[in-house]
C-alpha cells in the first residue's frame, strides 16, 4: 500500500471528511488528489494533515522499506523547495527531517546520501540566513569527502558557488566552476547526472564569468543553458538565463537586445508564479536599459 493510500484508509478510520481535514490547512481538492496519487504535497502541510489525524509521518511508511521510502519522500521535497528557493518551506522542511530521521536511530543516513545531503541543504539555509562563513564550512568539508560522486558532488559544487557569488566573492566562484565544469561534462557517463543540476552548473557558470566582467564568455554559454533550457522545458531557469542575458547585453552597451531577454525573463517568470518574487530583479534590469537608452 502507498502512504497517500494509508492516508486515506486512516482518514475513513478516523471517520473525517475532506472538508473537516483540509480546513486551515490547505484545499479539499489538495487532499482528493493527494489520496488519488494525482499530486505531492508538501511535507510541511502533510505534517499537519498527519497532527490533525493524530498520527506520526512515519505511520505512513510502514510498509517493508518504509524508511527508505520516507528518506526518498524527504529528499524529494528538498530537492524542490533548493530549486525553486523556497527558503521557509527548506528550512521548515529540514527541521522536520531532523526530528524524524537524523535523531532516530532505525533510518539508514547512508541511503541515497541522504546524510551530505541534509548537510548540503543545511548549509543553503544558512546561506539564506547570512550565516556565510558556517555555511562555507560545511561546503568545503564536503568538497574534501571523497565520496562525492555525481549528482551529490554537482549539487554541493552548485551550492558552493551560489555562495560565492551571494558574497560577491565571483573569482574563488569563476574559479570553481572552471576547475569542475570541464571535467564533470567531458564524464563519460555526464548523460546520469541530473538534468536539472546541469541546467545549474552552467547557469552558475555563466553568472560567474558575467560577474568577472567577462560578457562574451558569460553570453555563449547563457546561449548553450537556453539549448539545454529548452530541452526539459523549466521555466524558472529560461527566466533567469534570459534576465542574465540581459544584464550582459546592457554591459555590452546594446539596448534593443536586453529589452528583448528582459520581456522573454518575465514571460518566463510570469509562467512559473513568480512574477512577484522576482519583480524587484526586473525593476532594477528596467531602470539599467532606460539609463542606456538615455546615454
Amino acid at each position: 500500500m502507498e502512504y497517500y493510500e494509508r492516508f486515506k484508509e486512516i482518514r475513513h478510520l478516523k471517520g473525517l471528511t475532506h472538508k473537516d481535514l483540509a480546513e486551515g490547512i490547505c484545499g479539499m481538492t489538495t487532499i482528493y488528489r493527494f489520496e488519488r496519487g494525482d499530486t505531492a504535497i508538501t511535507a510541511e502541510v502533510l505534517y499537519q494533515l498527519c497532527q490533525r489525524l493524530g498520527i506520526s509521518m512515519q505511520t505512513l511508511f510502514v510498509d517493508e522499506d518504509s524508511e527508505y521510502a520516507m528518506i526518498d519522500y524527504y529528499l524529494e521535497k528538498l530537492r524542490e523547495y533548493v530549486y525553486f528557493r523556497h527558503t521557509d518551506m527548506l528550512k521548515a522542511t529540514l527541521k522536520d527531517a531532523e526530528e524524524t530521521i537524523i535523531q532516530n536511530s532505525n533510518f539508514d543516513l547512508k541511503y541515497n546520501n541522504f546524510d551530505r545531503l541534509f548537510r548540503t541543504y543545511s548549509a543553503i539555509v544558512l546561506r539564506n540566513e547570512e550565516r556565510y562563513d558556517q555555511a562555507e564550512k560545511i561546503l568545503i568539508e564536503l568538497m574534501k569527502e571523497k565520496k562525492n560522486k555525481s549528482d551529490l558532488e554537482l549539487e554541493i559544487i552548485n551550492t558552493l558557488g551560489d555562495l560565492y557569488i551571494t558574497q560577491d566573492k565571483y573569482e574563488e566562484a569563476l574559479e570553481l566552476y572552471t576547475r569542475h565544469r570541464r571535467r564533470i561534462l567531458e564524464y563519460e557517463d555526464s548523460h546520469y547526472f541530473d538534468h536539472y543540476m546541469l541546467i545549474q552548473l552552467y547557469y552558475g557558470y555563466a553568472n560567474s564569468l558575467y560577474s568577472n566582467f567577462k560578457d562574451v564568455q558569460a553570453l555563449d554559454i547563457c546561449f548553450k543553458l537556453l539549448i539545454r533550457i529548452q530541452e526539459y522545458n523549466t521555466m524558472y531557469y529560461l527566466g533567469r538565463a534570459h534576465h542574465l542575458i540581459c544584464l550582459i547585453y546592457t554591459a555590452l552597451n546594446d539596448s534593443d537586445n536586453a529589452e528583448e531577454h528582459l520581456r522573454k525573463a518575465e514571460s518566463a517568470f510570469h509562467l512559473e508564479d513568480l512574477s512577484e518574487k522576482m519583480a524587484e530583479h526586473i525593476e532594477v534590469a528596467e531602470k539599467e536599459i532606460k539609463n542606456l537608452r538615455k546615454n
